[in-house]
């Protein structure tokens, strides 16, 4: 007999017993979030995808995907080079990972010797990237950079003034699907693509930052610069104004990077410091490789913090936080009128350091097989889930003797949204079970 045909005596008779809610101090395998690693490619050469697939570590959700063009600095990417770089998108994508992209001359630190001489070639060179990514970017979680720099990293270039980003930012808009991300190097050079006071939550693309050198030194290596806000938008501010600017930006689309040991900042750098500045940020991923220093710093330091996780190194704690980490506080089951069932209610907070910035559908699932979708409030692009955010997710159920469970979907694709109070192997919590104590 199904549970839509069964009748209480009395919907208030109704309870919702709680399953085992509490958190677990891990970290949680999601999408588009977590520690990364770098995977270099030449557009000249052809890739031993058995000896990759080997490398990869399937723990993680993240991959950066560098292809250096280098050998391309006097003419256009030919066929056999742009069918190569699709191929190893298309790796990556089956192989189940999201991908922070990069395409730049240079992954040597030696930009000036690899750029082209001319900046037509450049441009040139930005719309087959652009081309790429129409054809092969799904899957393309952040594109960063614009091809030009030391390690495609916008800075020691003979292209580096505004008027030329600002053309190779053009050309790239026309191209970049609508979920990729762009993202840039400096909080000045967005400011610099991007005018004071322009509505920055619109659809379409939608451009982040990246910083490769976080607690390196005081101003990251020159990420930030020494001027107050107030000596304008394009100018590169101080580290307090930058931070302050990165904390409004980087809730609505992506950060990451690298953390670097800096001799500079280290005397004063504590456990404290470094999850402020990475919760200001709104860090979403980081390279796990590099730098060791201070990675290898990170896992001698205790975290003192937030309750449970006293005691764990503050490496498990960074990595446990980097992006959205959905946490189930409780559970309620409201009575409706009589006949009408119940309407169940789910708190969930975002403990992570940034946003969940992909659209997301949450399901309540009985063991019968019966599922419900859980209405939320707002919508991809416009409201996305920030960091310390709570929700409320419900939807209305029949009174019926059942356990109760709760999955997470990425609406793209449906890979798993797993909460941070355990799951089953299939991804689902079970958040307790409907019982009539009449």
């Amino acid at each position: 007999m199904g549970i839509f045909n069964r009748k209480s005596r009395s919907d208030s008779g109704w309870r919702l017993k709680s399953a085992d809610l509490a958190e677990r101090i891990e970290d949680v395998c999601n999408p588009c979030r977590g520690w990364y690693q770098i995977h270099t490619f030449l557009a000249e050469a052809e890739p031993d995808f058995g000896e990759l697939e080997w490398c990869l570590d399937r723990k993680d959700t993240l991959a950066l995907v560098f292809l250096d063009i280098g050998a391309f600095r006097d003419r256009n990417l030919d066929r056999t080079a742009f069918e190569r770089m699709g191929r190893i998108l298309d790796f990556f994508r089956k192989n189940g990972y999201d991908m922070i992209l990069r395409v730049a001359y240079d992954h040597q630190g030696k930009a000036v010797e690899r750029e082209p001489y001319f900046w037509d070639q450049v441009k040139a060179h930005m719309r087959q990237v652009g081309e790429l990514l129409q054809d092969k970017g799904k899957g393309v979680f952040v594109y960063q950079g614009l091809l030009t720099g030391n390690w495609g990293e916008m800075h020691t270039t003979r292209f580096q003034d505004e008027k030329k980003r600002k053309e190779l930012w053009q050309i790239l808009r026309e191209y970049l699907p609508e979920d990729t991300y762009a993202a840039v190097r400096r909080p000045a050079y967005w400011r610099q693509l991007n005018e004071e006071g322009a509505d920055k939550t619109c659809a379409g693309p939608v451009m982040g930052l990246f910083d490769d050198a976080m607690f390196a030194s005081g101003d990251h290596l020159g990420t930030f610069g020494t001027l107050n806000r107030e000596n304008g938008w394009g100018e590169a501010w101080n580290r307090e104004a930058e931070l302050a600017f990165e904390e409004e930006l980087c809730s609505r689309v992506p950060n990451g990077g690298e953390a670097v040991f800096g001799e500079e900042l280290s005397e004063r750098l504590t456990s404290a410091l470094v999850e402020d500045t990475l919760r200001r940020m709104h860090v979403t991923y980081l390279n796990k490789v590099y730098d060791s220093g201070i990675l290898d710093l990170w896992k001698q330091w205790k975290y003192e913090g937030a309750e449970g996780w006293n005691g764990k190194s503050l490496y498990d704690y960074i990595g446990a936080h980097l992006g959205y980490r959905l946490v189930i506080r409780s559970v309620r089951l409201q009575p409706l009128r009589a006949g009408d069932g119940g309407s169940i209610e789910i708190a969930v907070e975002n403990t992570g350091f940034a946003s969940l910035y992909q659209e997301a559908e949450f399901w309540l699932e009985s063991r019968d097989g019966l599922r419900w979708l859980l209405k939320q409030e707002g919508k991809h692009r416009e409201t996305v889930w920030k960091s310390r955010e709570t929700r409320i997710l419900l939807c209305n159920v029949p009174l019926a003797p059942m356990e109760l469970w709760i999955l997470g979907t990425r609406k793209t694709d449906g890979r798993r949204i797993r909460f941070a109070n355990g799951c089953d192997e299939d991804g689902k919590t079970k958040i307790g079970e409907l019982i009539n104590v009449h």
